[in-house]
């Protein structure tokens, strides 16, 4: 089963605002990530592990 969940409705969700960000401002922190190479596997965790984490949340929340 494919789940889609819109990053509108995980804010709704959490209570967590859109942030803003000034002009340019994500192209220098992708650059920086990328250089870090910060969002590896090793550093955050298998994606697959983390989704199904919050899809449990999301379940518990709605009930």
């Amino acid at each position: 089963m494919e789940l889609k969940i819109k990053t509108e409705e995980i804010r709704i969700l959490m209570e967590i605002e859109s942030p803003e960000f000034p002009k340019y401002a994500t192209q220098l922190l992708n650059l920086a990530n990328q250089n870090a190479q910060a969002t590896r596997p090793k550093v955050v965790g298998q994606m697959s592990k983390l989704i199904k984490e919050f899809t449990c949340i999301i379940r518990w929340v709605r009930n």
